[in-house]
């Protein structure tokens, strides 16, 4: 839980505190993924891939292969209102156990009822979108903390742009 924002604070001391886990950083213009580059940012765009682009490739296949084309809405499921409760449960700092209900409520439903079931495939397509935009939101604000440890100078602009400030946590 943030405790204290500041902005006068030298690379060495932000980096010692990440060490510790008593300091973080906040992103106040932007997502943390424009302060990454290069390797870091393919591996963003891969994970925000599947549960984007993914099903909107992969669905309509299963739903001619299974002759229903009720199956195409799993689309907006996996894409569109999986990742906004997925978001809106990050950004509120709510535990992820709903997450894992569902998914074991999927496995549940696949097992008792098969992977035919209206409600089994849309709780995987729902669990599919949940997972991999937790990932990709993991992987963005981990790959931001780890090149803002390593990267002095993008701190450094960082902070004088006023794009992120840093929390000092309890």
């Amino acid at each position: 839980m943030p405790v204290g924002v500041t902005d006068d604070i030298t690379h060495a001391e932000f980096v010692a505190g990440v060490a510790e886990g008593t300091i973080g950083f906040k992103v106040l213009t932007g997502e943390p993924i424009t302060i990454v580059s290069r390797s870091r940012k393919i591996m963003f765009n891969i994970w925000a891939t599947f549960y984007l682009f993914v099903p909107l490739l992969t669905l309509p296949f299963w739903a001619y292969h299974e002759s229903n084309w009720w199956l195409l809405f799993g689309i907006p499921v996996a894409s569109l209102i999986a990742p906004q409760f997925a978001a809106f449960r990050v950004a509120r700092h709510h535990s992820r156990a709903p997450g894992a209900f569902v998914f074991l409520w999927c496995i549940v439903s696949w097992l008792h009822n098969g992977i035919h079931n209206y409600i089994t495939f849309f709780t995987l397509c729902f669990s599919w979108g949940c997972m991999f935009f937790m990932v990709a939101d993991y992987a963005q604000n981990g790959y931001a903390m780890q090149t803002l440890t390593e990267s002095r100078e993008l701190f450094e602009k960082a902070i004088a742009e006023k794009r992120i400030c840093v929390v000092r946590k309890q």
